[in-house]
């Protein structure tokens, strides 16, 4: 496997090689593997399968389901039933799924060690994501819930189900996730315990229109959040979160919901990383190893988004069947305020009430048609959003 020094020589020295001079070897004996069923990878399975379903795919993924994480702070909160938000692998067509770990590879000989065994491939596409970034404060990992997957929101549905009457609930970090969960658990709450959201930033939703982070601190007040804004946390003990302003607030459960970096296999495959970890890519998501390409929060060039990352697995599943692919962008931001509203930028539009809160369920929706079909789409909208005979992952 070439070192990290020497893949970026390569990259200086050779740039990169374009997706579309990599099509001429694709062929029926040709096997792409893509590494993570996030946004990512399954937009990039779902559509290459849509131009070309004689390539072979296999898709890996530790997990056995799919999971629409940017609705997992209503199964965090307990306003939607767990079942709601998976996805089985298996039942997607077209695809070979291995439920395995990536432990490591020789991405010059085509081969992923993984604890199902050596997995070859011609093609691989990482699609891992991220995780969360404590950002080195004090006492997190041991005193705090994160929002990162399936597991985690069945984790703080739990802890809020096992909360003794009247205790505090704090969620650190204003930006989507934390906005999204604090509106959820306040709408949930009936023990008259408090609700506290707090962001280092002078706003919430800091990197998005200020009249959004407006708009989401007037609704969330209206449920009976406690913001506070401009105070960073400083360290966390058992029940107790010290702000850097001095201010201590007790918690019978705190979730830390600050921001991600990259997910550690990237670095650990030997692949050149920009500051925060994230693998560096060319304009057609190719690393500078040829056949090797990243999309996605683990690729550098865009901020973390499922939006962002929706649009470049199929830009890229367009590139290496020799299309023109559209290039990934922003179109827009919906967030969740619960019972129906939410607040959003669409193009020009600012947009807060129940509209925004159908546009946002109806992406929902139609990412999952995407998937599965209409058909299957409908039969879980009819049945409550069950995927039958599945035991979820706890």
């Amino acid at each position: 496997m070439l070192t990290n020094s020497a893949l970026r020589r390569t990259l200086v020295v050779n740039g990169f090689t374009t997706a579309a001079q990599e099509v001429c070897s694709m062929t029926q004996n040709r096997t792409i593997v893509v590494v993570g069923g996030g946004y990512a990878g399954l937009a990039f399975v779902n559509q290459l399968r849509h131009y070309d379903r004689s390539t072979p795919v296999t898709l890996i993924d530790r997990n056995p389901c799919h999971t629409l994480l940017v609705e997992s702070h209503q199964v965090a909160a307990g306003s939607r039933s767990p079942e709601s938000i998976l996805i089985p692998f298996d039942r997607i067509s077209g695809v070979r799924f291995l439920q395995a770990e990536v432990l490591g590879g020789d991405l010059e000989a085509g081969i992923l060690h993984t604890t199902a065994g050596p997995v070859p491939f011609d093609h691989l596409v990482l699609a891992v994501g991220s995780v969360d970034d404590d950002f080195g404060v004090p006492g997190v990992r041991e005193h705090c819930q994160v929002l990162r997957g399936f597991r985690d929101a069945v984790a703080i549905r739990n802890r809020l189900a096992a909360l003794p009457p009247g205790a505090p609930v704090v969620v650190a970090g204003g930006g989507l996730t934390g906005v999204e969960l604090a509106a959820q658990i306040a709408l949930r709450r009936t023990d008259g315990g408090t609700v506290m959201l707090v962001e280092a930033a002078p706003a919430l939703l800091p990197g998005l229109p200020a009249q959004l982070g407006r708009f989401a601190r007037q609704r969330l007040g209206q449920l009976g959040v406690n913001v506070i804004t401009g105070a960073p946390v400083a360290r966390v003990e058992s029940g107790l979160a010290h702000l850097r302003d001095g201010t201590a607030l007790p918690f019978g459960l705190m979730v830390w919901a600050c921001g991600v970096r990259a997910h550690p296999l990237v670095a650990a495959l030997g692949l050149p990383t920009d500051r925060s970890g994230r693998a560096l890519v060319g304009r057609d998501f190719q690393t500078p190893l040829p056949g090797v390409y990243a999309i996605g929060d683990c690729a550098a060039g865009h901020a973390p988004s499922a939006q962002l990352a929706l649009q470049q697995g199929r830009a890229l599943a367009a590139a290496l069947s020799g299309r023109t692919p559209a290039r990934p962008r922003e179109k827009g931001v919906l967030v969740d305020l619960g019972q129906g509203r939410a607040v959003g930028q669409v193009g020009p539009l600012t947009l807060r009430g129940l509209l925004p809160g159908w546009l946002k369920r109806w992406t929902e929706v139609a990412w999952v048609a995407g998937v599965l079909g209409w058909k299957a789409t409908l039969h879980r909208l009819v049945h409550a959003g069950a995927v039958d005979g599945v035991r979820p992952p706890v």
